[in-house]
């Protein structure tokens, strides 16, 4: 009886509220309480209709795309998104019945705060349109990375000092910036793929319209040789006359040259060249207590350190077996042998006839003349090839040693840098070095009426490369001119190798150029870091 009379209390209960549950049932449609839209309490609205409107209001609105720097505006109609109303309305009546609605109606008939629910954003897409479009801002705003680039010297004031300037601290004043090798600006590459879902997230977000696009940074390189090469011939083109620059990188091999293939007079940077081809006649190099050997280190001293003519033409004497022109035939020959087919002698130096000239690739160019002594000839390139090459004997590889195995040492290499190192004029590529007094330089200068030259081997900031230039001007080359110019190349050279190695490890220890056993001194030359003291 009990039991019986139970069931008919839950039985008159359940029936009185019967009516309630199903009016509140149709009063909480479409969307009950605590059932959230895109996550919007749309509850409050009970015509489909005016939800409609209110979920196209939000999701039709632009989207703020960001690429970088560019702010762009994307309308969802361009890629054919549109929020599926009807299917959150569906999914959000779920709710209206069973356990969860009971739940509900009990919640909201005691006052107690609703559980959270929620329904996704629906939508359609169209995906080709929206990679279409990422495809296009793709192609508007990608870009690869900058190069470096030399920004020329000008004067600046100062108010302070310090390491930005390398002024001393206090410094107020203006002050003269020097050649600056400026970074490039990375790239940046759009990642199609990882942006999509970016996009789509702004395009379903009811107050984060803002999609942030995936790029991938292409770092900024170094400045190239093709790059310095560029800025040179940029500089050189204000020149007035004709001017010719090779860079050669004796840590990498790689060249930067401008218009280093045209002929000049030889002038006395060709006696490098020239005591390159006495060495590989010498048996033993500059031997100690060898008669020979002596007057020959002592004509080698004399023709590079002090740019004496007739030294120069004793050795081209001795290089011919006592004959000068046999000597100057030798030179070229041997000139020949290394690959370097513009460059030759037809006489000594101060020779009083001009011969023909000999037909060569440099000197057969019909875009510039530097009217080049026809029994004296290189070119820009060549010249500082041989010195590289002198060079790369000294560390046991290279063209020398590749062409004359038996001929060179890297000791007996190391003797015409040594020579070359008592060149004591301080001035053209040696003067736009920043710190002269203590720089690594060996090198052989050259002057002629209308043609001025220096060919350098500098221990720089990154390792040694070599620095050659040749300048020309018709009828007469004033010293001016052409020391500017060279001091300019010079510094913004240095310069380069220096912004190089501060990305870089740091460079090699320079070498130390010591005398040869049969070493004779003819005069005291001023102290070099090339030789230790």
């Amino acid at each position: 009886m009990r039991k019986f009379l139970r069931f008919i209390i839950l039985l008159v209960i359940t029936l009185a509220c019967f009516p309630l549950y199903t009016r509140y049932k149709v009063a909480a449609a479409p969307v009950p309480p605590g059932v959230y839209l895109g996550g919007m309490d749309l509850s409050e609205l009970k015509d489909t209709q005016e939800i409609r409107r209110h979920l196209e209001q939000v999701y039709t609105a632009p989207v703020d795309v960001r690429f970088g720097d560019a702010r762009l505006v994307l309308k969802p109609e361009e890629v054919g998104f549109q929020v599926d109303v009807d299917q959150m309305v569906a999914e959000a009546g779920q709710y209206l019945a069973g356990p969860v609605f009971m739940e509900i109606a009990l919640r909201q008939a005691l006052g107690f705060e609703q559980r959270r629910r929620d329904v996704p954003v629906r939508f359609m897409l169209d995906n080709a349109k929206l990679r279409a479009w990422l495809g296009q801002v793709a192609a508007n705003y990608n870009h690869p990375p900058s190069a470096a680039r030399l920004l020329p010297p000008s004067a600046r004031w100062a108010t302070g000092g310090g390491a930005a300037t390398g002024l001393p601290a206090g410094y107020v004043g203006v002050y003269q910036r020097d050649w600056a090798w400026v970074a490039g600006t990375p790239g940046q590459m759009l990642d199609v793929e990882a942006s999509l879902p970016q996009v789509v997230a702004a395009l379903t977000s009811n107050r984060e319209r803002m999609a942030q696009l995936v790029w991938r940074e292409t770092p900024a390189p170094l400045p190239t040789l093709d790059d310095l090469a560029r800025e040179i011939n940029s500089y050189l083109m204000n020149f007035p006359g004709f001017a010719a620059a090779a860079v050669h990188d004796l840590q990498t091999g790689q060249e930067a040259l401008v218009d280093a293939d045209v002929s000049f007079s030889g002038m006395s940077t060709l006696k490098i060249g020239l005591v390159a081809a006495l060495m590989q006649q010498l048996p033993n190099g500059i031997a100690a207590g060898d008669e020979e050997s002596d007057l020959v280190g002592k004509w080698m001293d004399y023709a590079l350190g002090e740019s004496n003519n007739h030294a120069a033409n004793q050795l081209l004497a001795h290089l011919g077996g006592g004959s000068v022109e046999a000597g100057t035939q030798r030179f070229t020959s041997f000139m020949r042998s290394l690959g370097f087919e513009s460059t030759y002698m037809q006489s000594g130096y101060d020779a009083q006839v001009q011969l023909a000239e000999i037909p060569t690739p440099g000197n057969r160019r019909d875009d510039w003349d530097t009217n080049p002594d026809h029994n004296l000839q290189t070119t820009t390139a060549e010249m500082a090839r041989i010195l590289a090459a002198i060079y790369e004997c000294t560390q046991g590889r290279g063209r020398l040693l590749e062409v004359y195995p038996d001929d060179f040492t890297p000791d007996e290499c190391k003797t015409l840098l040594f020579y070359m190192s008592h060149d004591e004029f301080q001035e053209m590529i040696w003067a736009g070095l920043p710190r002269p007094g203590t720089a690594w330089i060996v090198h052989k200068h050259g002057f002629a009426y209308e043609s001025h030259s220096d060919v350098a081997l500098i221990w720089g900031p990154s390792g040694p490369y070599v620095l050659s230039i040749f300048l020309y001007r018709s009828g007469w080359m004033d010293w001016e001119t052409s020391n500017t110019a060279m001091k300019s190349i010079s510094r913004m050279v240095w310069n380069f190798f220096a912004f190089q190695q501060a990305q870089q490890a740091s460079a090699p220890p320079a070498m130390i150029l010591q005398p040869p056993p049969g070493y004779a001194p003819i005069k005291e030359y001023i102290k070099v870091a090339s030789t230790g003291f």
